[in-house]
């Protein structure tokens, strides 16, 4: 048990990827533990979503490991690293906007935990039944958490931005992950949508236990709700520490926060 508590549920050691003679990422360190929630900052083009990239096997590394739970993940295929546990969103939303709300979560669950045959979906077993009524059950909710009850026959597609948003959300938490990577969650929200989100996370950490890590460019909600923040520029980490520390540092204000209105 005390291994279980030691273990950090992610640990990047020295990660790095070279495009052609850029560093995109170099030298890259991080760890977050069990329900720990942390911010990745920094410049556009500073190497944050790449850095997301690596951890999610859309990228292989070129230097340097990363781990969860102890297990090294370099080296699998995106779909593994979902079923080992690490979950994201995109800055750009990726739902299927043709199928309903309820459908968008029910496929997440059924990648990873389907269990009928296609023989039963076609004739429409008993089995087929059971487990349809335990991912609807489960599935509602999923979307109750991230206040979308009563919107589960809608299409992705009709639904508000921000509500699409959280749709992602609800839909990374039906792969059962221990570590949710958010690209951006409040991109294009309004204050209300903001603080509602805000209060989603929060809740998603402390209910289901999940670590979290965060890019995200409204400094408001970063400074809010991050235990510690890492700043990139460049490719490289230029500061980490507490929000207090981040917002007091130098280097960070001078590459970063300093830059907020241009």
């Amino acid at each position: 048990m005390s291994n279980e508590k030691t273990t950090p549920v992610l640990k990047a050691q020295h990660l790095g990827i070279q495009f052609g003679g850029l560093k995109a990422v170099d030298d890259f360190n991080m760890e977050i533990g069990q329900s720990e929630l942390v911010g990745l900052i920094g410049p556009n083009g500073a190497g944050k979503t790449t850095v997301f990239n690596l951890i999610t096997g859309v990228y292989k590394p070129t230097e340097g490991s990363f781990y969860l739970n102890g297990e090294k993940m370099n080296g699998k295929k995106t779909h593994q690293i979902v079923e080992a546990g690490i979950a994201r969103t995109f800055q750009n939303i990726r739902l299927f906007k043709k199928m309903t709300v309820i459908d968008n979560v029910k496929v997440a669950m059924q990648e990873k935990k389907g269990t009928y045959r296609m023989a039963d979906a076609v004739f429409r077993t008993k089995k087929y039944w059971a487990e349809e009524a335990e991912l609807t059950k489960r599935a509602k909710e999923l979307l109750e958490v991230v206040h979308l009850s009563g919107k589960e026959d809608l299409l992705a597609a009709n639904l508000p931005y921000g509500q699409q948003r959280r749709l992602e959300i609800a839909r990374a938490l039906a792969t059962d992950m221990k570590l949710l990577l958010l690209d951006e969650p409040a991109a294009g929200m309004n204050p209300t949508e903001t603080e509602e989100l805000l209060e989603i996370i929060n809740y998603i950490r402390d209910e289901f236990k999940v670590s979290v890590l965060l890019i995200e460019h409204d400094m408001s909600l970063v400074m809010k709700i991050c235990q510690r923040i890492q700043v990139l520029d460049f490719g490289t980490t230029i500061a980490a520490g507490t929000p207090e520390e981040i917002a007091n540092n130098p280097k960070v204000i001078e590459a970063y926060l300093g830059k907020e209105d241009e």
